[in-house]
C-alpha cells in the first residue's frame, strides 16, 4: 500500500481501517516528507529499490494533490 506521504498519522490508521495490517505499506515521509503528488512514485521507489515487494503482488496506489484532488488505483507490482 503506497499512499500519499503526508503523515503516518494519517497512513497507519486507514492501513488499520482497510484491514491490512499484514500489508506492506510505504513509509517514506521522515525521510522523502510531503512531497505532495510525488511522495507515491518515490515511495514505491524506494520500496522496489529495497525488494519488499515481490513482483506480481497487488498494489493500492493513492495520493492528493492541489484543490483537494485526488486519484487511487489498484495495480500489480511491476
Amino acid at each position: 500500500m503506497v499512499l500519499h506521504q503526508a503523515n503516518l498519522r494519517i497512513i497507519e490508521p486507514i492501513a488499520q481501517k482497510l484491514g491490512v495490517v499484514n500489508a506492506i505499506v510505504a513509509r517514506d515521509v521522515v525521510e522523502s516528507g510531503n512531497t505532495s503528488a510525488a511522495s507515491v512514485p518515490l515511495a514505491l521507489a524506494k520500496l522496489l529499490k529495497r525488494g519488499e515487494v515481490r513482483q506480481g503482488a497487488p498494489m493500492l496506489l493513492f495520493g492528493f494533490g492541489g484543490n483537494l484532488s485526488y486519484a487511487g488505483m489498484i495495480v500489480r507490482c511491476p
